[in-house]
């Protein structure tokens, strides 16, 4: 996915940004998953570092949102009412992590 991500980039690695997998095991959903909340932040946080490291090695800017998305166990308002995906105040901090490095690339 990154190549092609680079691909659609015209090459230019500058202009291909990748964020972490956000931690759905806070969500309501996660909890009430039957599997274990820890085990879920463990993997998530084994693919995130792998993740982190190729795009890294690859000259790719990586933002880790994961953080910011374990917020969710206590801020309520930060999930979507399916009781999973993100909401659009989580999606916004997301896009604030986001925001100064892709506006300095389309200068």
């Amino acid at each position: 996915m990154l190549q092609k991500a680079i691909a659609f980039a015209g090459g230019d690695v500058r202009k291909v940004f990748v964020i972490s997998i956000p931690d759905w095991g806070v969500t309501p959903f996660g909890k009430n998953s039957g599997r274990d909340t820890k085990a879920i932040a463990t993997e998530i946080d084994s693919f995130n570092a792998a993740n982190q490291e190729i795009t890294l090695a690859a000259g790719i800017n990586y933002t880790n949102i994961t953080p910011a998305s374990r917020n969710a166990a206590t801020d309520n308002a930060l999930i979507a009412s399916d009781g999973l995906h993100p909401s659009g105040k989580m999606y916004g901090q997301w896009a604030d992590a986001l925001l100064t490095k892709v506006a300095t690339v389309l200068k």
